[in-house]
């Protein structure tokens, strides 16, 4: 049985490699080294051995008997079935919310926005793609149904790496900005509907152009 302080230290361990996972770090093509990640974080390789089959478990990794443990590809059927749910849930969280955002909400979502903006300016598709998950995330957090929240996070995390290799294509951080601010936009005119109808083609373009690759 791990110790707390044992537990702690998996516990940060896999955020740092589900980070390098995430960013593209760590490539489907060659087996993952504990070795390599002991010395990179400094620890024994028993940590690296818990948090990598938990990343297994929630379908980050393969571990495969006498090859090692590989960086999981996404499928064409998961990236529809993963926007099929986000576009079911967030379109549903963000009708609940037409009545309710207050203009402190509205406020802290423009900010998003202009940073975002900033982002594309200077061709940032990292720093814009963290925006835009807060984007998102504040709905979530916002209505305040933690098995959402948490299920949406998982869905997304399963696709963030094609999500930034998809923003980094010419236009793609620009149309983006403007879905948002059209969501924004019928928020702010307490427009269920066009909110509703603006997070489902932001979504399904979404979709399509990952699709597309």
């Amino acid at each position: 049985m791990q110790t707390l302080r044992e537990r702690t230290k998996t516990d940060s361990v896999y955020e740092e490699i589900k980070k390098l996972i995430l960013r593209g770090e760590l490539s489907s093509d060659t087996p993952i080294s504990e070795n390599y990640l002991a010395q990179r974080f400094g620890i024994s390789r028993t940590p690296i051995r818990e948090a990598l089959k938990r990343l297994d478990m929630e379908g980050f990794v393969r571990i495969i008997p006498n090859q090692g443990v590989f960086v999981r590809d996404v499928s064409i059927s998961e990236v529809k079935e993963i926007y099929d749910l986000r576009i079911a849930l967030e379109e549903f969280v963000v009708k609940e919310l037409t009545n309710t955002l207050s203009e402190d909400d509205l406020s802290a979502l423009e900010g998003n926005l202009a940073r975002q903006e900033e982002a594309l300016l200077k061709n940032d598709a990292f720093a814009f793609h963290e925006e835009d998950r807060k984007f998102h995330d504040y709905f979530m957090k916002t209505y305040g149904n933690a098995m959402i929240t948490d299920f949406i996070t998982n869905l997304r995390d399963r696709i963030e790496g094609i999500n930034v290799n998809m923003l980094k294509q010419p236009g793609n951080m620009e149309l983006f900005w403007s879905e948002h601010r059209r969501i924004l936009e019928a928020l702010r005119r307490k427009d269920g509907e066009g909110a509703t109808k603006e997070m489902d083609e932001h979504l399904k373009g979404g979709k399509e152009r990952l699709l597309r690759g």
